[in-house]
């Protein structure tokens, strides 16, 4: 669980410091945008992984939420506000790992 922490810090973060530096040049908003999906491709991943070895209601709440998001996409396009649900998603799968990697720490006795 620690590893999914780990990887699941460095790909949020990634949109966030190509955002910040699109203040400076816009051409880093691009890489941010691409980040992005790559930030969601992961994330998935992680929770996939997560999902085989806990069973949850956080994740299947996760995948709902999810899958809701391309329906939306889907049916009303880039109209509405439904972009803000994948950094949504973000905060919520961290969110997560950061529970069950909790969980792992009471059961688990020091050494």
């Amino acid at each position: 669980m620690k590893a999914a922490s780990i990887i699941n810090f460095i790909v949020v973060i990634g949109p966030i410091l190509f955002g910040l530096l699109g203040l400076t040049d816009e051409e880093y908003l691009i890489h941010a945008a691409l980040a992005s999906i790559v930030t969601g491709a992961v994330q998935v991943i992680i929770a996939l992984f997560m999902l085989s070895k806990h069973s949850s209601n956080l994740l299947y709440i996760y995948f709902a939420i999810t899958g809701l998001f391309f329906i939306l996409w889907e049916f009303l396009g880039t109209n509405f506000y439904i972009f803000a649900l994948p950094p949504a998603l973000a905060l919520y799968l961290t969110y997560i790992i950061y529970i069950e990697r909790q969980k792992e720490k009471t059961l688990q006795p020091k050494v």
